[in-house]
């Protein structure tokens, strides 16, 4: 990977004030929770000709939950054996109560068949933003027997579960180091409306007054388009009076990073590295670019490919919003990268590059609930 050209004069006094600034930036580490489940056995009564099973997530990751089913196992997983001498016919529904929709399946079970449900409720949008922080909520099972145009249930039970916050980002027990990198995109969020009015404002400040989308063919960015988008999305932010800030707070068991979402980020002005990085990774998306993300022990940085052929790039110092011109961030993230890349070149530990549309493939789409 090469970096891209166009790049400014650095103060220098600008770049030391931000090294010692990076040094309390906290991108994602490895050290992070664990997604428990449950398994549980139903004892029934013994004229009850049924046996009931069921595995439930007892912890879950509210960003990543439009992934249970696909990326990640099944929220909820039920076994029903039928003892009887008659098929029947069984309704499962299972739910968080408060927080998500009702997932429900009937099935007809043949005389001493066994039979396997996987269900993921639906998390309610509306219920995301009680999500700020982690709360306990109540997970309900219920299986019912129908006969006859009546039901009699056979199971309900309702067993306590955490509910990370909608900000948690966390480590994926049995996914390696890059596939819990990758997990990262779902934060790059090129649909939200906010990114949307960030890349309108952005047109007036392109030297053709519009956003277009794509490379149109050009190599290594010959015609300066992309540089030219990039430095708009840059003074379009600048509107919004962004300006870098280092926090890290989690309010989740071992060690997580808490996101604010791109929206959040424009609304209160300002973020972290990582989160001004998911922000612009958003509106690269969004015009129809290839955006990456560099991961350095306790910092990131964006990466933006510059034409559909090579492996060239421009590198963005985003903490530099608000302190520098965009020349001036890119010179920094040029110097990042020519430091950088040997180390993750090599594999070294916390050292990472997430490219977003290869998550995309991968399954991993964005938050959904804006």
């Amino acid at each position: 990977m090469k970096h891209g050209q166009k790049f400014g004069v650095v103060l220098i006094s600008l770049l030391l004030a931000l090294s010692m600034l990076l040094s309390a930036c906290s991108a994602p580490q490895t050290a992070a929770p664990d997604i428990p489940t449950e398994a549980v056995t139903t004892s029934l009564p013994e004229d009850i000709p049924y046996s009931i099973e069921y595995t439930y997530t007892s912890e879950l990751i509210t960003s990543y939950y439009h992934l249970y089913g696909s990326l990640l196992d099944d929220f909820v997983e039920i076994y029903i054996t039928n003892n009887s001498s008659v098929t029947s016919s069984i309704l499962v529904e299972t739910e968080i109560d408060g927080y998500t929709t009702i997932s429900s399946d009937t099935v007809e079970i043949a005389p001493g068949e066994r039979v396997e449900i996987r269900q993921n409720p639906r998390l309610i949008p509306e219920s995301m933003e009680k999500l700020n922080s982690q709360r306990y909520a109540n997970f309900f099972i219920r299986v019912t027997l129908l006969t006859e145009g009546q039901g009699d249930l056979l199971l309900s039970e309702s067993n306590e579960i955490l509910l990370y916050s909608r900000r948690d980002y966390a480590w994926v027990n049995g996914f390696d180091e890059q596939e819990n990198h990758d997990l990262l995109a779902v934060y790059v969020i090129a649909n939200d409306p906010a990114v949307e009015e960030l890349l309108r404002r952005a047109a007036n400040y392109t030297s053709s007054g519009q956003i277009w989308s794509g490379y149109g063919g050009h190599i290594e960015d010959d015609n300066g388009g992309v540089w030219d988008r990039l430095q708009a999305v840059w003074q379009a932010e600048k509107e919004y009076n962004l300006t870098y800030v280092s926090t890290w707070v989690s309010f989740t068991p071992e060690d997580s990073q808490r996101i604010r979402l791109p929206y959040e980020v424009l609304e209160q002005e300002g973020g972290n590295c990582i989160e001004l990085v998911f922000l612009y990774a958003a509106a690269v998306e969004a015009m129809d670019m290839e955006a990456a993300i560099v991961l350095i022990p306790g910092h990131a940085y964006l990466a933006v490919r510059t034409d559909q052929e090579n492996a060239s790039y421009y590198f963005i110092e985003t903490t530099l919003i608000g302190q520098a011109d965009f020349n001036e961030a890119l010179e920094y993230g040029n110097n990042s990268w020519e430091r950088d890349s040997p180390k993750l070149d090599a594999g070294e530990q916390y050292y990472g590059w997430v490219t977003i549309p290869e998550a995309r493939e991968k399954g991993i789409l964005p938050v959904p609930w804006r």
